[in-house]
Order: C-alpha cells, then structure tokens, then sequence
C-alpha cells in the first residue's frame, strides 16, 4: 500500500496547496510538522531547509510544483492537469504567476503590514516550542523584511501595495467572467495554487476588503474549497 506523509512548517500556502491536491484526488496522507528551529534536521533531507516536502514509499519531493506534477503521474485520476497543450501551458503559466509572484504579496500582508503582522505572526509560530514562540516574533519580521525588499514587493508604499494587489483580483475576476474556473470548464491545478494565495489575503484586513468588491472571486473560492476540503473517510 502507498504511503505518502508530507512533511510541513506551519501556515505555509505551498502546504494548502498540495494538501488540496490530494484530498480532490481521495488519496490519504499522514502529516508531519516541523518546527522552523528544526530547519538543521530538514536539511538532511532537504538540503535548501525548505518545506513542504512529499514522502512516498520512501521516494522524496521537495519543490510544491515538483510535487503536483509527481502527484499527477502517480495518481493521474481525477485529473488537475488538461491534456490539452494550450489549456496545460495556461495552467503552468498562472500556477508560476501565484508561486513567484502573488507569493510575495501574500508574505507582505500577513507579515508585513500594521495590524496584519501582529495577528499572523502568533499563528505562523503556534507549533513552536515556548521559547521559540517567544523569540521568533522578534526575530522574524527583520528577517521577512529583507526577503521582501529583495524580490520588490517589500519597497511598494501601502497605496502601490493595494493597486498591485487590486490588479490581482480583478484579473481573476475577469477570467472568471467566461466560467466558472481559471482554466477550460473543470477544476486545475491553476485554481489551487491561485486560491491558496488569495486565502492569504483574506488574513489580511485590506486584502480581505479587496477580495469582498469581486463577488466572483469568493464564489469562486467557495467552489474550489467545497472540491478539495478533506475527505471524511477515503
């Protein structure tokens, strides 16, 4: 018998997006959290110290979108991946835009913001051991400071941050407009991978709000969480 566990940190969207993957699909999986102090112990596995990872039958993958696709070659039923070239290209292009790009954007919000931080920081820091959970929240927002300044995203001023992240949801809003999914008439992995991020603003007050002006977008959001929640039994 299979047996898959994916290794995690806590509240990281690539998590929510293989965890969805494989709940569409009925396929069960075990859970394991790491702590972030535990990051010399993932290494050993995962020599770039990131998460989450896939173990199966003791074959291990480590990039989320690397995981989707061996997923997709070991259980391809259902399908989350078109056959069709043109509709894949599509799905690549839009899982690449939320990984690399609204990524940041989510990391800006919850981690970066006034009032946003103060909520979200706890929650990314609940599996820690105490001390841990008391140290991190003083460390953590220099070292995501930097991270975000780096790629971009960290040096928009507050009003920028809104039109980008405006722009965002429109645009899903207008691919809605001709369906009701982003990509052909069913469910792909563009849709989780987009969602996941857009999840994340909603953890944040302005993101939320944003979110709330495109009824099409939480509808949407709706849909995909109502095919991909966890499976009472498989």
């Amino acid at each position: 018998m299979s047996k898959l566990m994916l290794h995690q940190y806590n509240l990281s969207p690539f998590n929510d997006k293989i965890q969805r993957m494989l709940n569409y699909k009925g396929i069960a999986f075990e859970e394991k959290y790491w702590q972030l102090a535990e990051q010399k112990q993932v290494r050993k596995f995962n020599p770039s110290g990131k998460l989450p990872a896939l173990e199966h039958n003791g074959h291990l993958v480590c990039d989320s979108t690397d995981m989707a696709h061996y997923i997709e070659e070991t259980f391809p039923e259902p399908p989350l991946l078109p056959a069709a070239p043109e509709l894949r290209g599509l799905v690549h292009a839009l899982e690449d835009w939320a990984d690399e790009s609204l990524y940041f954007y989510e990391m800006r919000w919850r981690f970066g913001t006034p009032g946003n931080v103060e909520r979200n920081l706890p929650r990314m820091v609940e599996k820690e051991k105490p001390f841990v959970r008391w140290l991190l929240p003083k460390l953590l927002p220099k070292g995501l400071k930097k991270i975000l300044d780096n790629q971009g995203v960290g040096r928009k001023s507050m009003e920028q941050l809104k039109t980008d992240t405006e722009r965002h949801v429109a645009a899903v809003a207008g691919m809605l407009e001709g369906g009701d999914f982003l990509v052909g008439k069913q469910l792909t992995l563009a849709d989780l991978a987009v969602r996941i991020m857009f999840e994340c603003f909603n953890d944040a007050t302005e993101g939320a709000e944003i979110i709330a002006r495109y009824p099409a977008v939480p509808a949407w959001m709706a849909r995909v969480e109502a095919l991909t929640e966890p499976k009472t039994e498989y």
